[in-house]
């Protein structure tokens, strides 16, 4: 019985949605036949696209990674951290790395 009513709930339900979306008008409209559109070719599609990537005209330049130290900055120097999370800190300098960085101790 439950299922029973269910299911005219459900066809209840979608007689009021072909009405509400005027599905009659539109099948009187075309000849009591729904109005079909022409399936484009896949392929054709695919051609057509144009590409979402383009690629940069430009040649990367390598970086000159290694940076001029003062006379003063030797190993073993003590030097105070300006800026970033350890600003104020002492540290001891004790080479420079290729990429351009210090490598430093704390003190």
């Amino acid at each position: 019985m439950a299922a029973l009513m269910k299911r005219r709930r459900r066809i209840r339900r979608r007689r009021n949605m072909y009405h509400k979306r005027g599905l009659r008008a539109i099948k009187a409209k075309n000849g009591g036949v729904f109005p079909r559109h022409d399936a484009k070719s896949k392929v054709a599609a695919l051609v057509e696209k144009p590409t979402k990537f383009y690629p940069a005209e430009d040649v990367k330049k390598p970086l000159a990674n290694r940076c001029k130290l003062k006379a003063s900055i030797t190993p073993g120097t003590v030097l105070i951290i300006l800026a970033g999370r350890f600003k104020g800190k002492r540290v001891v300098f004790l080479k420079q790395l290729s990429s351009g960085l210090l490598l430093c101790s704390n003190f």
